[in-house]
């Protein structure tokens, strides 16, 4: 058996300083144009994870509109999420011709 040994220095990290993740109601996905709210479904109250998916994760009852993404932000998220499936095929064929 091997042994190694590592050259991390562990006070390097110690002086990096971290950022903040947000800071009040700033926008956290200001590249795709959707902006972050809370929904709720009208029939149990349950938070809508997920404004892509027409029911309720929880009952299964239809949502209404104002809890799904708009046109234009199902076009903007629908095209970020081709373009990460083209960067992530790409890498993948990239990791396996290493």
């Amino acid at each position: 058996m091997k042994t190694s040994t590592s050259n991390t220095k562990w006070d390097d990290y110690a002086r990096i300083q971290t950022l903040p993740v947000s800071s009040g109601h700033q926008n956290l996905f200001p590249g795709i144009g959707v902006e972050p709210n809370e929904r709720r479904c009208p029939s149990c109250d349950s938070v809508v994870y997920s404004r892509r998916h027409r029911l309720c994760g929880v009952c299964g009852q239809v949502l209404p509109d104002d809890c799904l993404f708009t046109d234009s932000e199902a076009q903007n998220v629908e095209m970020l999420l081709r373009t990460e499936r083209q960067r992530h095929r790409a890498w993948l064929r990239k990791t396996a011709m290493i």
